[in-house]
């Protein structure tokens, strides 16, 4: 049997067809049996984008129509084609490589200045040379002259190593915070093309980099709660996130005021988009001399409806904000520097009148929340008194949150109760809790 084996003839094998290019546009006689929804699936880019320097074009396709840079998502795929002109020999070529770059560079300054550069891509790839085409040559048809259109094609690496750890790959990100210390922090991306040419007395390189942007896009995990606070606290509580912290009376500030009870409330998935607004209420508590010394204090900042009006020594500001924390790690040290991404506006639930004109009939439109315990003890009547509003990251915040080991962006937003020189019957107050900032917002399809 294995004689007869032996003796049969193996049949001719030839490569396979490299399979058809994919496009996510049906063709004549295709239809869609199944589709999964993404946001923005319908928005295929076609542009291309083309850099040329000397003797060499690089054309990168599916990109916007009137990009200035090259943009590319999470596992992006860079794809294009680099043209040599027709003035470059290509007998004198010896090799078309391409190269994908991304480097993180760190600086402290001040007076233990420090600085590091990190490289988070470096891959090479090697698209055509005369050493593998003569190698070739004897067993196949392939040309031994480079051809003047190459095409390539790669895809973006999700992650990057430092050290022991993995980390995903950083937007494209640039800051500078001056002082002492200083603190500076760029993250870029590449991709160059290299041409090597034999001359007659030393070999050339001629290179053509085209720098990217990397935006990997991320959308809250859910929706925010769409209702209003009053309205949707009862009957789904689990929708709101609260904190509580104690707006403190200043010693000496009169025998009627005493400290007042805070709570902020804001959307319980605390995960937003750049260009989303986001809804908060906040909620005071406490004896109604006090709110009403509070309340005849208090000044709104950035409220465009608020005339401009002078403010005395006791002027209490209340306000809203986003705040952005860059934190920075070089040889083994750490900074941290914050700044305002976002402000928002304070709005004073109805009716918005001073609490000296208040009466009895009055206490239950401003939330008055009589206590019956309060009475029988001879403390003061408790009441209530709410705001609302929303805040926004400002147009030019391009990059949601990030953490990669030795660079981090994180957010927060903040609520404060300024008070000025330290003056006044009231401490100052901050509330600061931790959000996530991302890219788009949530879509439901």
């Amino acid at each position: 049997m294995s004689e007869f084996v032996l003796d049969q003839q193996l049949p001719v094998y030839s490569p396979s067809r490299s399979p058809p290019s994919y496009s996510p546009h049906l063709l004549d006689g295709e239809q869609t049996l199944a589709q999964t929804s993404r946001f923005h699936s319908s928005s295929h880019l076609t542009g291309t984008f083309t850099k040329h320097s000397g003797e060499i074009t690089v054309v990168l396709t599916e990109q916007d129509e009137d990009a200035d840079v090259p943009c590319y998502g999470r596992q992006g795929l860079v794809a294009g084609s680099i043209i040599l002109d027709s003035s470059l020999k290509t007998e004198d070529i010896m090799a078309v490589c391409l190269k994908v770059e991304g480097r993180i560079k760190l600086t402290i300054s001040g007076a233990n200045a420090a600085s590091k550069t990190m490289k988070i891509v470096d891959e090479q790839y090697e698209l055509w040379s005369s050493s593998q085409t003569s190698h070739s040559s004897s067993t196949s048809a392939t040309t031994s002259t480079c051809p003047r259109v190459i095409p390539f094609s790669t895809i973006l690496p999700p992650t990057f190593k430092d050290g022991d750890r993995e980390y995903p790959l950083p937007p494209s990100y640039e800051v500078n915070f001056t002082g002492i210390p200083g603190l500076y922090a760029k993250c870029t991306y590449a991709i160059r093309a290299i041409v090597k040419t034999h001359g007659p007395l030393w070999d050339h390189k001629q290179t053509v980099s085209t720098p990217f942007i990397y935006r990997p896009r991320k959308r809250p995990p859910q929706a925010a709660v769409n209702a209003a606070f009053f309205s949707s606290i009862k009957i789904s509580p689990e929708e709101w996130f609260q904190t509580t912290a104690v707006l403190q009376a200043r010693p000496g500030a009169g025998a009627n005021v005493e400290s007042i009870n805070a709570s902020l409330f804001l959307p319980a998935v605390r995960s937003f988009g750049l260009r989303d607004p986001i809804p908060y209420h906040i909620q005071l508590t406490g004896p109604l001399s006090s709110l009403q010394k509070f309340y005849s204090l208090v000044q709104y900042e950035t409220d465009p409806c608020s005339p401009a009006y002078p403010r005395n020594r006791e002027t209490l500001t209340m306000s809203v904000s986003l705040c952005r924390q860059v934190r920075v790690e070089v040889k083994g040290q750490t900074v941290w520097k914050s700044s305002i991404i976002g402000s928002g506006t304070v709005r004073p639930l109805p009716p918005s009148i001073e609490l000296d004109e208040l009466d009895d009939c009055d206490y239950r439109d401003l939330g008055v929340k009589k206590s019956e315990e309060g009475k029988e003890q001879g403390r003061e009547q408790e009441m209530a008194l709410d705001w609302e509003g929303e805040v926004r990251c400002r147009d030019d915040v391009r990059v949601g949150h990030f953490d990669v080991g030795k660079m981090a962006a994180s957010d927060f937003f903040v609520f404060s109760v300024s008070a000025r020189n330290n003056c006044g019957a009231f401490n100052s107050l901050r509330m600061i809790v931790p959000i996530s900032l991302v890219t788009d917002s949530w879509v439901e399809h």
